[in-house]
């Protein structure tokens, strides 16, 4: 399966490292994922000092934030990693198979937050808001 994480005129701005730890038996089972990440695309974190834009609204957000583009590039990496670690997830989220830590910046929390969405869309007895919300909560650990 296919995911797009980008769209056409922007790059990828997250690096992923998996470290898998490997069963002793014939079968090489994978048991165990850590998966590192950074945060999508995000709006400039500052200006330059003759910029004569600086006080116009360009980032609705503000400075240093995640942008549409990011949340979508977190999603479809939720949905990448739905499909690539599979056998070793439940189909619906379950708290002790996972833990998600993230440093307390807006752009790394929704980040995370958009990548749990594509990683585990409530399904049956886990849609909370009928079938009007393809979303559900899942815990953010954070660091200062």
């Amino acid at each position: 399966m296919q995911y797009k994480i980008c769209d056409n005129n922007c790059f990828v701005i997250f690096v992923l490292s998996t470290v898998v730890t490997w069963a002793s038996s014939e079968e090489n089972e994978l048991i165990f994922a850590n998966l590192i990440w950074r945060h999508g695309a995000r709006s400039p974190v500052r200006s330059y000092p003759t910029n004569p834009y600086n006080n116009k609204p360009v980032w609705p957000q503000g400075f240093g934030q995640l942008t549409q583009v990011g949340m979508r590039q977190e999603y479809a990496l939720g949905r990448y990693f739905r499909e690539r670690y599979k056998h070793l997830l439940s189909s619906q989220y379950n708290r002790s198979e996972i833990y998600i830590r993230s440093t307390d910046y807006d752009r790394t929390l929704m980040s995370a937050q958009s990548n749990m969405a594509g990683l585990f869309p409530p399904e049956g007895r886990q849609q909370w808001n009928g079938s009007s919300t393809n979303w559900q909560p899942i815990p953010i650990h954070t660091v200062p």
